[in-house]
């Protein structure tokens, strides 16, 4: 979960390489540093923080380098620190790497460098890359290289992205396994990057699992897993998501929130998505299908939802799982299976990691993703392509909202080709856009801030759909805000958990299926009875006893819309008057690329 940019070409690389790593920041901000070759030396730069310390160490010397690797560091080995900082660097200062993943087999391979001689000045299982090539290199031409880098990957377990320089070669040679590595070609040069927002405009290319890639100022050549050169085709891509800046906005959560009704409209006008979503209904249920549904996070909380609507309104039953936990409890999967996979980057490892183990069962998959040269693009059946647009946050907002339009008209055109009712149509989910957009509880989510930002503990509650979006809540006031906050179903309170609630207790509940109402209603007694506070959200006329009430209108199948969006601002609001970096949250990086 880890930033990598590399720049070879006509002018100095450092303006192009941090440019690029801030724009990767949200893969990891620990730390950051660069490695460059400058008067055939190989230099090395590292700071503990984000890139803009990096930058501020650049300003201190004269770096005129024209090729040039960097990375931003999420922790996985070794605590946070400059000795664990990537580049990493062999013992003979001769190869600089840097590394997105994990090598799983490290600790053997370290007792056997170190029985060789070798001392290691970090923990981290990157190190061994370096030392490992040392041993292997012979010269220091391209062929040598790629040779020395090509034995030392035979050795690795795991995944990983790898940027390498070596001593005596201007060029960048890289190489991944199961992380995600993209290249550019311009008038200005070469570049590599872990994400193609992170580059700029020209000829792009991915590189695919295996395969090798040698940048120069002038070219890109490829090779295979066994080293014969090859030729990749450019991606067609016109319409590549940056990241346009804050807009005026103060934090890019704030931002991100305030996209949301934007995210919605753009995934519903996107003709080819609309396209394959109709092929997608028509070749896979016109028939009755088993589905299972997969993810993690906030995507996860969007399968949950896509479950709930196919079982209620196809008629489809749903088994919905962790991606971490589904590889290893699978449930029975065949020709008769339609997985479908969520995922806002497309690179999620434990997401990956079941779409593998369905396409070797012949399970048919279906992906629901926000970038369309990822992974998990590549490898489904059908790929539902949402439009949110560049999401640099963290804690994922708009991603979802567009994730839950692709669930309402997923739902709406599989009912549409089975000749079932569906309870909303295309046109109902595009109109959630502008009433979302139109959505206004400022005064009374500033009034609760201030009442619960001292609070170690919080609870989201609710019943059938609404229990979903209090997951969705939980996770965000949790992410955000540091509180601890847990996500019950209103029914199973008196099953346990009402033991927690008494006068210094306070809760959200969302009340917005009217069939649930009544139920609904007795439970916030039973809560208000111990003396714990509730803040309701809700789109119905009923009296209940509550200390703030939060108003919505829409339809009870869309409240999931309308009620995250409110919980989204509270956790927002919650996180600013606690002085915290919402936009990065400790121990957190957004695109989750190792296990």
């Amino acid at each position: 979960m880890c930033g990598i940019a590399g720049y070879v070409g006509f002018k100095v690389a450092t303006p192009f390489v941090l440019e690029s790593l801030q724009k990767l920041e949200y893969r990891g901000y620990d730390s950051a540093g660069l490695a460059y070759t400058q008067n055939n030396n190989l230099c090395r730069l590292r700071v503990v923080g984000g890139v803009k310390n990096l930058e501020r160490e650049t300003f201190k010397d004269v770096i005129f380098s024209s090729t040039m690797i960097g990375h931003t560091r999420w922790a996985t080995h070794g605590k946070v620190c400059v000795a664990n900082a990537h580049p990493q660097l062999s013992n003979a200062k001769d190869v600089a790497v840097v590394h997105n993943g994990i090598v799983e087999n490290f600790e053997q391979l370290k007792t056997l460098l170190a029985e060789n001689g070798t001392k290691f000045e970090s923990q981290t299982d990157t190190e061994i890359i370096p030392n490992l090539m040392h041993t292997y290199l012979r010269e220091n031409t391209n062929q040598g290289i790629l040779d020395a880098l090509h034995k030392t990957t035979k050795r690795l377990q795991g995944s990983y992205a790898l940027c390498v320089l070596v001593k005596g070669s201007d060029n960048i040679f890289v190489t991944s396994h199961f992380s995600p590595l993209v290249l550019s070609k311009s008038d200005a040069g070469c570049m590599v990057a872990s994400d193609i927002s992170a580059l700029p405009q020209g000829k792009l290319f991915k590189l695919p699992d295996d395969f090798f890639a040698v940048l120069s100022k002038n070219d890109i050549s490829f090779f295979d897993q066994d080293l014969n050169p090859t030729n990749l085709d450019a991606l067609n891509i016109t319409n590549i998501q940056q990241n346009d800046g804050l807009g005026g906005f103060k934090t890019y959560m704030e931002k991100e929130i305030n996209q949301g009704g934007s995210a919605i409209r753009q995934t519903c006008q996107n003709p080819t998505m609309l396209n394959i979503l109709d092929t997608m209904a028509k070749q896979l249920f016109l028939a009755p299908r088993k589905v299972v549904i997969t993810a993690c996070g906030t995507a996860l909380h969007a399968g949950r939802i896509l479950g709930f609507l196919l079982k209620k309104e196809c008629g489809i039953e749903c088994v919905v799982d962790y991606a971490s936990e589904f590889r290893y409890f699978p449930p029975h999967l065949d020709t008769n299976t339609v997985c479908i996979f969520i995922s806002q980057s497309g690179e999620t490892a434990d997401t990956l990691s079941c779409l593998e183990l369905a396409k070797s069962k012949n399970a048919h998959t279906v992906g629901i993703t926000n970038v369309p040269t990822s992974r998990l693009a590549g490898m489904v059946d059908f790929c539902i392509l949402t439009s949110a647009g560049a999401e640099c946050a963290v804690a994922s907002t708009k991603a979802f909202m567009a994730q839950l339009a692709v669930a309402y008209l997923m739902t709406q055109k599989i009912c549409q080709v089975q000749n079932k009712q569906c309870e909303f149509c295309a046109q109902d989910v595009f109109d959630c856009a502008d009433m979302l957009n139109h959505l206004n509880t400022t005064q009374t989510v500033d009034e609760i801030v201030k009442t619960l930002k001292d609070q170690q503990s919080l609870y989201v509650l609710g019943r059938g759909l609404d229990y979903t979006t209090a997951q969705e809540g939980a996770l965000k006031i949790k992410e955000v805000s540091y509180i601890h906050c847990e996500a019950l179903p209103l029914g199973e309170l008196k099953h346990g958990s009402l033991a927690l609630f008494n006068k210094d207790t306070f809760c959200f509940v969302v009340m917005t299926q009217k069939h649930l109402a009544t139920k609904t209603i007795n439970n916030i007694h039973e809560i208000k009875s111990r003396g714990a506070h509730v803040v309701l959200l809700t789109n119905l006329d009923v009296e209940v006893e509550a200390d703030f009430v939060l108003k919505i209108k829409c339809k009870d199948c869309f409240s999931p819309i309308f009620a995250t969006k409110i919980l989204q601002l509270i956790a927002l609001n919650l996180a600013n008057a606690k002085n915290i970096d919402v936009d990065k949250p400790r121990n957190l990086a957004k695109s989750v690329t190792v296990e």
